[in-house]
């Protein structure tokens, strides 16, 4: 008789990561045009709207030398803005389903014919529940660039990776090539998700020279082209301009101590869960490989993304700043520690605690998504109606609006799931490079904000509603 139930795990499996698709590309479609992205419809080096290749190149080849060396995912930032934002949001809702697929991908390795679900949901419900700052990170066009797609890059990069581990394979020429290339571009994306990659590739060389296992040659042309890709982002000119411009303690101790601090404090605050979730699922495989009898190979895997993760936090040392939305890469790969820990856990009762802790997370992550629904609706709503404002009175200035100075409002949203969440809107003061380019955007001379609007949204508070709130209040002593 024909078993079903794996063909029913498939469809369940897929079923799963379409409506996820389905979910984050209504919430792409509601997320409008927000900070940096008016500064990246235009070209750096010259100001104008970008609208070719050769255009984007120069700006580009500009802001390697000015601003930053992440060329690579900032081609996507500005590039997406010479399109309508329909093709963004289909890209970007199918980059967060792959990064799920890579995830769950690097956690299994190369098992076929099994569809591990409640694996696949815990895995998405980590990644909607833990990111401190889900929004700018994943439906912001220019921080989704920055951080999504840069997770998914050196993500996916581990891959063939986890793969020889699993099962040793040979490469041609061609494969010695690609992941030269391959390595190049991964190195390339982000300094700190980038940095935890590197840790784990030579991690992973570390474990097969222990082994006394062949080191391919795909291994050591990817390596290398990982640290040149990474090389020339970190020795971008841009990046000690950029450096310049942040205050900074003077003593050499004080700086770094302080720095240290932010990591740790990020890792405390937020993925606390994350870093107990995997102190469990790992104890718990070894125990289970100490009843079976088995080496230490089990082992390894978890403990190397989980230390790719935690360098890639821990990574931010070097920087002046450490936000909220640079966790997106540390805590990616702390994911896919734990994941790769789960996966491994069998017996009947573990099996039956990991679906009811998958049932748990799925009813918190429902709730959830109901408020980041109604979140981003609002904000999208509200935001619609001050647009048509603005250009109504554009249009009513007719030649006189170019040099005009607009006065609107700025709009606050509640979760940090709404794009717009800790992101500056319209402001008091339009001399900055976003309001200008918000300005440039519209066809005036400026557009500043005299008050924030807020809307209802019962058992949460934001700034401007608790200032209305107060201001309500003192209005009627």
């Amino acid at each position: 008789m024909h078993d079903t139930a794996p063909v029913l795990r498939k469809r369940l499996f897929f079923a799963v990561a379409i409506l996820v698709f389905g979910w984050m590309l209504v919430l792409n479609c509601l997320t409008p045009y927000i900070a940096d992205d008016f500064t990246f419809a235009y070209a750096f080096d010259t100001g104008l709207r970008l609208h070719s290749l050769p255009q984007l190149l120069k700006s580009l080849a500009y802001h390697y030398y000015e601003w930053s060396g992440r060329v690579v995912v900032k081609f996507f930032a500005q590039g997406f803005t010479m399109f309508p934002k329909i093709l963004f949001n289909l890209c970007n809702a199918g980059a967060y389903v792959a990064l799920a697929l890579v995830i769950y991908r690097l956690a299994r390795g190369r098992r076929t014919g099994r569809y591990d679900l409640v694996i696949f949901v815990l895995i998405l419900a980590a990644l909607w529940e833990i990111s401190p700052a889900f929004g700018q990170t994943n439906l912001w066009m220019c921080g989704a660039c920055n951080y999504l797609w840069a997770s998914l890059g050196c993500l996916t990069f581990l891959l063939p990776w986890r793969y020889y581990l699993q099962k040793s394979f040979a490469g041609s020429w061609r494969w010695n090539i690609g992941m030269a290339i391959a390595g190049l571009l991964a190195g390339w994306l982000s300094e700190n998700t980038s940095a935890g990659m590197l840790v784990c590739l030579v991690l992973c060389l570390a474990a097969l020279r222990i082994d006394r296992r062949i080191i391919p040659v795909w291994m050591w042309t990817g390596l290398g082209g990982s640290l040149a890709g990474f090389a020339i982002l970190i020795l971008a000119r841009g990046n000690y301009n950029r450096a310049s411009v942040y205050g900074d303690y003077e003593s050499f101790l004080t700086r770094y101590a302080v720095r240290f601090f932010q990591c740790l404090n990020m890792l405390k605050e937020y993925a606390m869960p994350l870093l107990l979730t995997f102190a469990v699922l790992f104890v718990l495989l070894c125990y289970q490989r100490n009843a079976r009898g088995g080496g230490l190979s089990p082992l390894v895997w978890p403990l190397i993304l989980l230390v790719g993760g935690l360098a890639a936090n821990f990574a931010m040392i070097l920087s002046p700043d450490y936000y909220e939305r640079s966790t997106h890469g540390p805590f990616c790969f702390l994911t896919a520690a734990c994941a790769a820990c789960a996966v491994q856990l069998s017996g009947v009762l573990l099996r039956k605690i990991l679906t009811c802790c998958a049932a748990c997370v799925m009813l918190l992550c429902t709730i959830h998504a109901a408020e980041a629904g109604y979140d981003i609706a609002s904000y999208y709503v509200m935001y619609r109606t001050r647009d048509s404002l603005l250009r109504s009175e554009v249009t009513s200035l007719g030649d006189a609006a170019s040099s005009a100075e607009l006065v609107s409002y700025a709009i606050e949203p509640y979760t940090h799931w709404c794009a717009a969440y800790g992101l500056p809107d319209i402001r008091e003061d339009s001399g900055d490079s976003i309001g200008l380019c918000r300005a440039r955007w519209y066809g005036v001379g400026g557009i500043t904000a005299t008050e924030a609007h807020t809307y209802p949204f019962p058992g949460h508070m934001n700034d401007a509603y608790a200032a209305g709130e107060a201001a309500a209040e003192s209005g009627t002593e």
